[in-house]
């Protein structure tokens, strides 16, 4: 090595150092400043985070499918989600009550039934005393009522079973005002103590089963129950203010039986799904307080304006709304139904009058007629 390459090297070396040197400084400066920034950020609250608990809690609840509605036992909308984003959330979310009070049990859904029934356990203990809100779709009974439900019928406050067997309930209801039963089979003969029910569903099994305190009823609901068998039952409900009675009529029946006096019913719907009719019922009721009713035509018999006139005149009700539903009879328009009842302001069809028209042959008639 010449003395030449010495000195080349020995200035290389030199400005290395001073390299170094500045890097040293500026990864000084900057570790300096990341302590700052790193200080900052501890610092930092996020306003989500500053809310009180209550608040916090409040969002939850409305972050929920309105009650009664359930959530979801998990996935997307269950509370469940809203333990796994922060500690503090999550200490909020088990502390709320309100959270874990509606439960849906179905064979249908993305979890078993023995993890519904699992989570359904764990909810159960997390709401505390809260009322319930539980809904059972179980149609092709892939399983029986969940037991573990029983020991809390004192917080059941709405309660809708479709399909599954009726569960033996020994304990009062006292928070019940809900009620939803549409069964295939039932052995029972169940007899349920809750005084402050107010709402009713049954079909033709549940209404022939359960008895029920009938008179304090505010709105009832019977699926394809025999018209003989709401007779019974409504001769009970006086306090009624809705009803919605869907009967099983394949064809045309003439309905005969003493008159039903509702004094307090507002709003009445008679249905038909098997496209029959049932001619008279309307005439068996006395609904001074009526505003709303929606029924099938082909339920007004031969002569429909006749028969709702008869029916107005009986009850002495002050009709708002009238909706015709169904097939028309064609023996009465829109218009002859509006001019009879010019008081009613919101009169109604579902299917539209249609003006029957002269076939070919009746056109050659008339041309021959005229000539």
């Amino acid at each position: 090595m010449t003395y030449m390459n010495l000195q080349v090297d020995r200035t290389r070396l030199s400005d290395i150092e001073v390299q170094i040197l500045d890097l040293e400084r500026s990864l000084s400066a900057l570790r300096a400043e990341k302590e700052v920034v790193r200080e900052r950020l501890d610092s930092y609250r996020y306003p989500v985070l500053t809310l009180p608990n209550e608040i916090v809690s409040e969002i939850f609840v409305q972050f929920l499918p309105l009650y009664p509605d359930p959530p979801p036992f998990c996935g997307d909308g269950s509370p469940t989600t809203l333990t796994h984003i922060c500690h503090k959330w999550r200490e909020v979310a088990l502390a709320t009550p309100l959270l874990w009070r509606a439960l849906a049990f179905s064979p249908y859904d993305t979890i078993s039934v023995e993890r519904q029934r699992y989570i359904s356990e764990i909810w159960l203990k997390r709401s505390y005393s809260c009322p319930l809100s539980i809904i059972i779709d179980n149609w092709w009974n892939i399983y029986e009522f969940p037991s573990e439900l029983v020991p809390h019928c004192a917080r059941w406050e709405h309660l809708k079973l479709t399909g599954s067997n009726l569960p033996k309930i020994d304990g009062p209801m006292p928070l019940l005002r809900d009620l939803g039963i549409m069964i295939g089979l039932c052995d029972l003969f169940p007899s349920y103590d809750a005084p402050l029910l107010r709402t009713v569903f049954l079909n033709t099994v549940a209404a022939s089963r359960i008895t029920l305190p009938w008179k304090q009823l505010a709105s009832l609901t019977l699926y394809w129950v025999q018209s003989s068998q709401c007779v019974a039952i409504l001769q009970q409900t006086v306090d009624l203010v809705h009803c919605d009675l869907d009967f099983p009529i394949a064809r045309e029946r003439i309905h005969t039986g003493p008159d039903i006096t509702l004094p307090y019913l507002d709003s009445l719907v008679l249905k038909n799904s098997n496209g029959g009719s049932l001619i008279g019922f309307l005439d068996t009721l006395v609904v001074p307080a009526l505003r709303i009713l929606h029924l099938p035509e082909r339920f007004l018999g031969a002569t429909p304006i006749e028969s709702l006139k008869s029916f107005i005149s009986k009850s002495g009700c002050t009709l708002e709304q009238v909706h015709l539903t169904g097939v028309r009879t064609l023996l009465a328009t829109d218009k002859s139904y509006h001019s009879a009842f010019p008081h009613i302001p919101d009169f109604t069809f579902q299917v539209p009058y249609i003006e029957e028209t002269p076939t070919d042959d009746e056109d050659v008639e008339d041309g021959d007629n005229s000539g």
